[in-house]
């Protein structure tokens, strides 16, 4: 009896177990089984080392949905052998399965808003998440100039975003092409001319008589201290300690003469003026005088000019 307890209530708690497991994953599961999804689809030229199906995906740095399948071109779409775009066969593709940010009614409208945002700069770019070694994908706008999308021949499958190069691709290709330029130059070449500068630079020196030079610089500097020298005892000296007082003192006495005069002049203005007035007549006679006597000379020796009628007679 006890037996068939203990199995009752085990069967009970083994039951009890099973319905919240499957009840805690339908909750978990029917926001995603309502969630519209959409299927995107890009390509990458390059390794997508770390990058495996159920990564993450992102947008503006937000999770938006995770990495549904990885393969290659070739294996999804047949290419011309013949054809001079026949290598694009070797590019990866990458469908990401995400949920829908636009809220449109069919998938052409999508595709038409998708390729409005690429032409704006939308791509998709690898992007590693530090030392674990792990990738995911980041949907961000970037500079279209610096970025261009990759050229395909073929019409993709599902709704199209364009990719861009990963920052280590670019790192990489930036120093490849420094390196390149730098086993271009010729360094040898360039070394020789440093040489040759060098040995020019040491001809032109030793003519210029660096010794002759130095020691006139050492006299100049020599003459320049004893002058600094002279200065400071001439400030030093006690009389140039007054100077500033004597100077105010001398400009203090010349601003009273000059109230002196000023007043004097103002309180003898008429005299002055009359004065100078009869200078003026005096000045004016004496013109007269000197004219007369231009004219008439004897007239200043002998007296009065003689008449006109007296001189008809004569």
């Amino acid at each position: 009896m006890k037996e068939k307890t203990r199995n009752y209530k085990i069967g009970i708690f083994v039951i009890s177990a099973l319905t919240i497991l499957i009840l805690f994953i339908i909750v978990l599961g029917v926001g995603n089984l309502f969630q519209k999804n959409l299927i995107l689809e890009t390509y990458f030229d390059e390794s997508i080392q770390g990058l495996d199906i159920g990564s993450i995906v992102k947008f503006r740095g937000v999770k938006v949905g995770t990495v549904k399948e990885i393969s290659f071109v070739q294996d999804k779409y047949k290419l011309d052998p013949t054809s001079d775009k026949f290598f694009q066969g070797r590019y990866v593709i990458v469908k990401m399965n995400v949920k829908d940010l636009f809220n449109l009614t069919n998938k052409e409208q999508v595709e038409k808003l998708v390729t409005q945002m690429a032409s704006k700069g939308l791509r998709v770019k690898l992007t590693s998440q530090g030392i674990t070694g792990t990738s995911y994908l980041e949907i961000d706008y970037v500079n279209i100039d610096s970025n261009p999308a990759l050229e395909i021949s073929w019409n993709p499958n599902e709704i199209y975003v364009p990719s861009t190069k990963s920052t280590i691709t670019k790192i990489g290709a930036t120093m490849e092409e420094f390196l390149k330029k730098l086993d271009d130059a010729e360094i040898e070449k360039i070394a020789r001319h440093i040489d040759d500068l060098v040995v020019t630079l040491d001809t032109t020196l030793k003519a210029a008589n660096v010794k002759d030079l130095s020691l006139q610089g050492v006299q100049l500097f020599s003459e320049v201290r004893d002058t600094n020298s002279e200065l400071k005892k001439i400030f030093v000296n006690p009389k140039m300690q007054n100077l500033p007082d004597k100077l105010n003192e001398s400009l203090t006495l010349m601003s009273t003469s000059m109230n002196k005069l000023n007043n004097m002049l103002s309180s003898n203005n008429k005299d002055i003026s009359s004065a100078v007035e009869n200078l003026r007549v005096v000045s004016e006679d004496m013109k007269e005088i000197i004219t007369n006597f231009k004219k008439y000379p004897s007239y200043s020796f002998f007296g009065e000019q003689p008449k006109s009628s007296e001189l008809g007679k004569k």
